[in-house]
């Protein structure tokens, strides 16, 4: 069956230059900050826009407002190389190795993402949706309604590796800066979060599951001092500090000191 498959892909040759049918409009602009699963951060907003050559978008789309959830399949096109270990340092694992294809790590043979958002609304050509954990840019590939019936496994199915368990999420706390700044921030034109309170649960539920790449991680607990960081969202750079909670515990603590404009110079 696998041999007739790759037959077929041999003779038809569209699948070779495959293109996005849209871009994703996200609150995140770079990597650093993008969840690494979209479900722990609901309010992570963005939307896409079809741009399609030769079939026409509207009625493509029609029928998909009947569904609660899309899955999207994406480009990394972010990635600065392909895939050249058949093992990498899985977030989770702080440090220890799993095979690439018991990940998800964006770095693969064929860099080739899938997430599962909510979808908001479709208004034209264009989808709002929520739960994202994709950056601003990203080529979409395809779109493709969630089915309960054929996506969910009955839980006696199911089983998967202890350490994809998530972390303890980080207390997250806000600067008076910061907090000044949340107003002023939400009412910029062209914010993709719908107000304040918005913005902040998305800036909490970013921080508290720790977008650190793990070799930061390693090197703060060797040190164990306090860290900054500048993460974007939502057209706003927010300086951000990592600390333990206190000089004999392991546990940390996130504060949101405010843009990081105000933090240069200084």
């Amino acid at each position: 069956m696998i041999a007739m498959a790759f037959t077929l892909l041999l003779v038809w040759t569209g699948w070779r230059s495959l293109q996005p049918i849209g871009e994703i409009r996200s609150i995140y602009s770079t990597k650093f900050g993008a969840p690494r699963q979209g479900a722990i951060v609901p309010d992570a907003v963005a939307t896409l826009t079809l741009s399609l050559t030769d079939i026409d978008a509207h009625q493509a789309l029609e029928g998909l407002n009947e569904y609660s959830h899309v899955w999207l399949l994406w480009a990394a096109h972010l990635n600065e190389h392909d895939a050249k270990q058949a093992k990498v340092r899985a977030p989770h694992l702080r440090g220890d190795r799993a095979g690439l294809f018991s990940t998800r790590s964006p770095f693969r043979p064929n860099p080739i993402g899938l997430s599962l958002v909510r979808l908001e609304a479709v208004q034209g050509n264009t989808l709002r949706l929520s739960g994202v954990d994709l950056v601003d840019g990203t080529p979409v590939l395809d779109i493709k309604p969630y089915l309960p019936y054929a996506d969910t496994p009955s839980a006696g199915d199911v089983r998967v590796a202890e350490w994809v368990d998530p972390p303890p999420l980080h207390e997250v706390t806000f600067a008076l800066e910061a907090e000044a700044a949340l107003k002023e921030t939400s009412a910029m034109a062209g914010a993709l979060t719908s107000d304040v309170e918005q913005l902040r649960r998305a800036l909490v539920q970013t921080l508290a599951a720790d977008p650190r790449p793990v070799y930061r991680w390693r090197r703060e607990q060797k040190s164990g001092g306090a860290a900054d960081y500048d993460v974007h969202v939502d057209g706003v750079e927010w300086r951000c500090r990592f600390e333990l909670a206190s000089p004999d515990a392991d546990a940390e603590r996130v504060t949101v000191l405010g843009p990081s404009a105000l933090f240069r110079g200084r």
